[in-house]
C-alpha cells in the first residue's frame, strides 16, 4: 500500500523526467545572460564611450623636442554661410490698378504710413520702411493733402506697364500735383507698384540712396572687400524716382481731358498751330459734347510709340448714349527732351467715322468736321430739305464756335451756304444765303460781334457728295450731305 509521501516523490520525478525540464532550463539562461549585461559588459561599453569621445577633443601633446611653430593648428570644422530665408512678398490682392491706387490715396488721407509703405514697395520689400518714412514727410511735414478718391487716375499703357496717378496740393500752391506709378501684374498679389515718380516740387522727400553692400573686413579675418563696380552692381534699385518733366502719356492724357471738358483754350495751347487746325479741336469738342464721352475705364491711353522726341498715343473713349467705344490718335513732338510736348497730328478717322454712323439714325447727318471740296477742313452744320431752320444738334455746335470767337476777338469766322442740285440755281443760291445768315444770326445771339461774321452764298456749285448714284438715279443720302452751312475759322 502507497503512502502520501510515496506517492509525492513519484510526482517529482516525473516532472523531472518530463517536458517542463527545458522550459526551465531556457529562463535559467536568460537570466544569467541579462545579468552579465547589466554587471559586465554595459560597463564596459560606456567607459570605451567616454575614452573615445575625450581623444576626439585632446589637444595635440606638444613635444619639447619639436618647436611650437610647427605643430599644426586644430582643424575647425567649416561651417557653411547661412542665408537668411527671402522676405516674403505681401499680399494684398488688388483685382484693378485703381483699386490699389484708390487704397493708396485713402491710407494716406488717414495717416496709415505704415501700409502705403507696404503698398508702395510690393515689389522690394526691403524699401517698405524708407517708402512709409518718405509719405510721412510728405504729409506732416510737407502738409500734402490728397485728393478725393474720384480724381484718381489711370492715365494708360507705357511699356507694358499701367499707370495711375493720385492727385494732392501743397499748402499755398493751387496747382494740382501727381504721385505717378507704373504698375504691372503679379500672380501672387495682384496688381503692384513696380515704380513711382515724385513731382519735383517734393524732391526732398526722396529717401537718400542707399550704401553698396560691402565685405568683411579684410582686418578681421574676412575675404577682401569687392571692387567699388562690383559692390554698385549689386546694389538694389530704388523703386522711387523724381519726375523729370511732363512724360508723353500724361501729357496726351491732359490734352484729351481738355477736350472732354469742352476747354478749347487750353487744348489749344498744347497744339502746333501750324499743323493742327483749330477746326479739329473745335470739332473734337462739338463730337465729345454731343455724345457725351469719357474716357474708357480700362487703358484709356496707350503709347505705340515712345521715343524721347516723338511719340504716338491711341485715345480711347466710350460713349453711353451713343452705345459705342472708339478710339483716336495723337502724335506728339517735341525740339528736345528739354522742351515741352506739342501735339503734330490727330488721326480722326475712327471716332469720326463711329460718331457719324450714330448720329445718321437720328435723321441728320452730323459728321462735325468735313475736308471741304477746295481743301482744309471746316466744321459743318446740317439742314433738313428745302429748309434754313437750325437743326437742334446745329445749336450746340455753335455754342462752342461762339465761345471760341469770344475768346480772341480779333479772330475772323467764314460761313458757306450749300445746297443740293434740287431746283433753279437762283432758288438754290437764295437758300444757301439764309442758310449761312441763319448761323450768323445765331452767333451775334451768343455774343460774337457781329463784324466777326463773314458770310456768302455758293448754292450748289461744291457738292460734297454726289447727288446721283453711279447709275443716275438720285441719291438721297448723298443730296443730305450738301445741304450743309461750312464754318472756316481764321486762328
Amino acid at each position: 500500500m502507497k503512502t502520501p509521501l510515496s506517492n509525492l516523490r513519484l510526482n517529482s520525478r516525473r516532472l523531472t523526467h518530463g517536458g517542463a525540464a527545458p522550459i526551465i532550463i531556457i529562463v535559467l539562461a536568460l537570466i544569467i545572460s541579462a545579468l552579465v549585461f547589466f554587471f559586465y559588459t554595459r560597463p564596459k561599453l560606456e567607459k570605451k564611450d567616454e575614452l573615445t569621445s575625450a581623444e576626439l577633443i585632446q589637444t595635440p601633446e606638444v613635444n619639447p623636442a619639436k618647436p611650437a611653430a610647427m605643430i599644426p593648428p586644430p582643424v575647425t570644422p567649416a561651417v557653411p554661410p547661412v542665408t537668411p530665408p527671402p522676405t516674403p512678398a505681401p499680399s494684398f490682392g488688388f483685382a484693378r490698378p485703381l483699386d490699389l491706387a484708390k487704397e493708396m490715396a485713402r491710407s494716406l488721407a488717414t495717416g496709415d504710413f505704415s501700409r502705403v509703405g507696404s503698398m508702395a514697395a510690393a515689389a522690394d520689400p526691403a524699401q517698405a520702411t524708407s517708402a512709409a518714412a518718405m509719405f510721412e514727410k510728405l504729409m506732416k511735414t510737407m502738409g500734402a493733402k490728397v485728393g478725393p478718391e474720384d480724381q484718381v487716375e489711370l492715365l494708360g499703357m507705357v511699356e507694358n506697364k499701367t499707370r495711375v496717378a493720385i492727385p494732392f496740393t501743397l499748402p499755398g500752391k493751387p496747382e494740382t500735383l501727381r504721385l505717378q506709378m507704373d504698375l504691372e501684374r503679379d500672380e501672387r498679389m495682384g496688381w503692384k507698384i513696380t515704380r513711382l515718380e515724385l513731382p519735383k516740387e517734393v524732391a526732398s522727400i526722396l529717401p537718400a540712396a542707399a550704401p553698396p553692400a560691402m565685405a568683411a573686413n579684410s582686418t578681421q579675418g574676412g575675404p577682401a572687400a569687392p571692387p567699388a563696380d562690383t559692390a554698385m552692381a549689386v546694389k538694389p534699385k530704388s523703386l522711387f524716382a523724381v519726375a523729370e518733366g511732363v512724360d508723353a502719356l500724361t501729357f496726351g492724357s491732359d490734352f484729351v481731358r481738355a477736350l472732354l471738358t469742352h476747354d478749347f483754350a487750353t487744348a489749344r495751347k498744347m497744339v502746333d498751330e501750324k499743323k493742327v487746325p483749330a477746326e479739329r479741336l473745335a470739332g473734337l469738342c462739338i463730337v465729345f459734347e454731343e455724345g457725351q464721352y469719357e474716357f474708357k475705364p480700362t487703358k484709356p491711353l496707350i503709347i505705340t510709340v515712345a521715343n524721347p522726341e516723338v511719340s504716338w498715343v491711341v485715345a480711347q473713349v466710350q460713349s453711353q448714349v451713343l452705345q459705342q467705344t472708339t478710339e483716336f490718335g495723337l502724335e506728339l513732338q517735341r525740339p528736345n527732351v528739354d522742351q515741352p510736348w506739342r501735339v503734330v497730328g490727330l488721326n480722326l478717322s475712327e471716332i469720326l467715322g463711329s460718331f457719324a454712323a450714330s448720329a445718321s439714325k437720328m435723321g441728320v447727318p452730323y459728321t462735325p468736321i468735313i475736308t471741304n471740296p477746295t481743301g482744309g477742313e471746316s466744321l459743318a452744320l446740317y439742314f433738313e430739305y428745302d429748309q434754313a431752320t437750325l437743326h437742334p444738334r446745329a445749336q450746340k455746335q455753335l455754342d462752342i464756335v461762339a465761345g471760341l470767337l469770344k475768346s480772341d476777338p480779333n479772330k475772323k469766322l467764314k460761313i458757306a451756304g450749300h445746297t443740293d442740285d434740287k431746283g433753279t440755281d437762283d432758288y438754290n443760291l437764295n437758300l444757301s444765303r439764309a442758310r449761312a445768315e441763319t448761323v450768323k444770326v445765331q452767333l451775334v445771339a451768343l455774343g460774337v460781334p457781329e463784324a466777326q461774321v463773314i458770310t456768302t452764298a455758293l448754292g450748289k456749285a461744291q457738292p460734297l457728295s454726289p447727288n446721283q448714284k453711279a447709275d443716275g438715279t438720285d441719291d438721297p443720302s448723298g443730296r443730305s450731305k450738301n445741304r450743309r452751312a461750312e464754318i472756316f475759322l481764321d486762328f
